[in-house]
């Protein structure tokens, strides 16, 4: 589902925040917004915070106060602390708490729940724990399995890779994958890891101050090292490396993925 943000902005107290943001946001692909103020950006999206001016439309859905439950049953926002976004202590209860929040309505509801859990690699089980007895990574799993309980087009991942070892940022990223790939959802990303953010997501916002200082694919940005040097944006490594050999005359081409790097490498060196 595509995202379109027409000149908004976001003021508070006399000091501007966001300004002047346009910004499309394509359907079905993973977009990561990296800078100053990305949760806030996110948070306008999913309408956790409202603009001060501007229109943001979410496929036809314009947000605002009147259509805050369309809006809700539309984007979901997975926070960066776990127990901040819960309101009960058990699986299974947070799960009827969203339902009866968001008056979702499904035959076979128990089913809907165990599905969910499965999709995040959870079993049945998990429905009877206690939330704050389980790891960081499971609770960030729960996070996602219950925001699929109503299906959003549109999901948010606020710095999700935070405080997961390697094992659990691992199944993080398969799992945004797959939501992308598999379940065709349109998935954004705030993260300021420029590694994680080359080598997972399709575009990028690079947000600076209060502006938008780049938008596009991401191979494009991160590849323009120049740029990213001038404007003192982090680069990845990848890229970096790539560009080095460049200049010393190897001809390696640029790569998302470490391992088709190493393969060129030994191509060409």
């Amino acid at each position: 589902m595509e995202i379109i943000l027409k000149n908004v902005g976001y003021h508070y107290k006399n000091k501007k925040y966001l300004e002047k943001i346009n910004l499309k946001i394509r359907s079905n692909v993973i977009t990561g917004i990296t800078g100053d103020n990305k949760t806030l950006l996110v948070e306008l999206i999913d309408a956790l915070t409202m603009a001060s001016y501007g229109e943001i439309k979410v496929g036809g859905l314009q947000i605002n106060r009147e259509n805050l439950m369309n809006v809700r049953k539309t984007v979901c926002m997975i926070q960066q602390k776990p127990m901040d976004q819960f309101f009960t202590t058990n699986v299974k209860e947070e799960m009827e708490f969203l339902i009866g929040r968001l008056d979702y309505k499904n035959k076979n509801i128990h089913k809907k729940m165990r599905d969910s859990l499965l999709i995040v690699g959870l079993n049945e089980s998990y429905l009877e724990k206690e939330i704050y007895q389980l790891s960081s990574g499971e609770q960030k799993l729960i996070q996602v399995a219950i925001s699929l309980l109503y299906n959003p087009k549109v999901i948010i991942f606020d710095e999700p890779f935070v405080e997961l070892d390697y094992t659990n940022k691992k199944k993080m990223i398969r799992l945004i994958r797959m939501l992308k790939d598999r379940y065709h959802k349109t998935v954004i990303i705030t993260s300021n890891d420029s590694d994680l953010l080359y080598m997972l997501t399709d575009d990028l916002v690079i947000l600076k101050g209060n502006r938008i200082l780049a938008a596009d694919q991401t191979e494009k940005i991160y590849q323009d090292i120049d740029f990213l040097n001038h404007n003192h944006v982090e680069v990845p490594h990848l890229a970096l490396f790539t560009d080095k050999a460049r200049k010393k005359n190897v001809k390696l081409s640029y790569h998302k993925d470490i391992r088709d790097l190493i393969k060129d490498v030994y191509k060409h060196v």
